[in-house]
């Protein structure tokens, strides 16, 4: 396990064998990470992250607003991401 810190949080991204990052947006305006997993099946996991505070530690988590969406294509991804970063809940 290796925590890292990323825009003023711990990053603690777990990635399963065959799984990489494919693409990693910080939106600084609203202290978010908007996160596009490539699955081993070729898939994609998408998810918004916030940062949590946990009072054992200096530096917040990020953590995933809600459990990662599954989709196809990059397409829908990116269209899934513009819906859920509009929404109300994601407003900062």
């Amino acid at each position: 396990m290796s925590w890292d810190e990323k825009y003023g949080g711990i990053w603690d991204v777990q990635l399963r064998d065959g799984e990489s990052i494919h693409s990693e947006r910080h939106l600084p305006d609203r202290d978010l990470v908007a996160l596009v997993i490539r699955r081993v099946d070729g898939w994609f996991a998408v998810a918004v992250l916030q940062k949590v505070a946990d009072p054992q530690w200096r530096l917040p988590f990020w953590t995933a607003i809600e459990p990662a969406a599954v989709v196809a294509t990059q397409a829908d991804a990116d269209s899934y991401l513009a819906g859920a970063l509009e929404s109300a809940d994601y407003a900062g």
